[in-house]
């Protein structure tokens, strides 16, 4: 895996393709109907504080590796059986995404193939990426964040411009009567939490004054997208209809046609998960097989990459039966007891432990 420099502008593009990730397909917290968009305002505002927070943990200990923040905090033993940990972590996110893709896939456009035929097609794509290494990903990620930001205009433009989209469907603007909070730590966890996976690859910038300065950009940007798109899917299914499609958005664009010749937008939707999806598996994956590799220095890197590919092939296939099995581990088990764990207590754990250190060093004058 060749690892090196990238830049503030890729990472932006990479942050916005992998908080979009498998959520604009999915519909974010459209369960909360109408308060949806309060829902997924708050959990925006979480996701900026969020990023400060882990940039902040890595600019106090010097940018180091992930790795050696690890070994910082926890000494050299236990900090390698965290990394492992947080691999295992990773690698599994990125299987339980590749799922996502695969069950999309075959749901949506492509009802006889078989799974096994999108599992490998998508893991030989994903395993390429990471020999390529993250800068390849990286300058990818410019383009295609062009294009998936053009495709999600295309879609609000005929969205708006077919005239079904219905004013009354998105109010009462805000109803307390049935908005919950109870569900809180999905709210933040997903997908916003999930840039933890970022404290592997923010030491790999180039210029992290400007992470500091215009990181938050990227997650300010995904969340006015998801927001949008919320309530676009509110407003022409209606709040109650859109939480109970497994794929919202795809059901709402089915519905757009103009002229009797534009129609079939689906396809864009497609076109862009593929593209957002992909960013997120490999992100998960390049993080995970990084963390591997520094724990076995013995094994060659392109090894531990195919060896790790065919794990999250095989994986997929293991870690659920099928679709309503897959969603509850993913919205009722993932989020309370992983998700929670690396995303919150072990990156406060590790910015308590780095303090202390810290103090200690600085009372023995070194």
């Amino acid at each position: 895996m060749n690892v090196t420099k990238i830049s503030i502008y890729q990472l932006i593009t990479l942050m916005t393709l992998f908080l979009l990730g498998s959520s604009i397909v999915l519909g974010l917290n459209l369960q909360a109907e109408e308060n949806a968009w309060i829902i997924n305002t708050g959990a925006a505002i979480t996701g900026v504080l969020l990023f400060f927070f882990y940039a902040y943990l890595l600019k106090r200990n010097g940018w180091p590796e992930f790795h050696k923040l690890l070994e910082l905090a926890f000494g050299k033993i236990l900090g390698k059986v965290v990394l492992i940990l947080y691999s295992l972590y990773f690698l599994y996110i990125a299987v339980r995404v590749l799922k996502d893709f695969i069950y999309f896939i075959t749901q949506t456009f492509y009802y006889n193939i078989d799974h096994w035929i999108i599992a490998f097609v998508s893991v030989c794509l994903i395993c390429y990426a990471a020999v390529l290494g993250l800068e390849a990903v990286a300058r990818t990620s410019e383009i295609l964040f062009v294009f998936t930001v053009l495709l999600i205009t295309l879609i609000i433009f005929f969205s708006f411009l077919s005239g079904i989209m219905m004013g009354e469907n998105i109010r009462p603007i805000i109803d307390l009567e049935i908005l919950d909070l109870s569900n809180w730590v999905q709210y933040i966890t997903f997908p916003y939490g999930e840039m933890v996976v970022f404290l592997v690859l923010f030491p790999f910038l180039n210029d992290h004054k400007r992470l500091m300065k215009h990181g938050w950009i990227a997650v300010v940007l995904s969340g006015v997208i998801l927001i949008t798109v919320s309530e676009i899917i509110i407003a022409i299914l209606g709040a109650k209809v859109a939480a109970l499609y497994t794929y919202p958005l795809v059901k709402a664009i089915e519905m757009i046609e103009l002229l009797g010749i534009i129609q079939h937008l689906e396809l864009l939707t497609a076109f862009a998960f593929i593209i957002v999806g992909f960013v997120k598996v490999s992100i998960f994956f390049i993080s995970g097989a990084k963390g591997i590799s520094y724990v076995f220095p013995i094994l060659q890197e392109k090894f531990i990459i195919f060896l790790l590919g065919a794990m999250i092939f095989f994986g997929s296939f293991i870690i659920a039966k099928d679709l309503p099995e897959h969603l509850f581990i993913g919205l009722e088990v993932v989020p309370l007891y992983l998700h929670v764990p690396f995303q919150f207590i072990l990156p406060l754990l590790i910015l308590l432990l780095t303090w202390m250190k810290g103090r200690k060093k600085q009372r023995k004058g070194v």
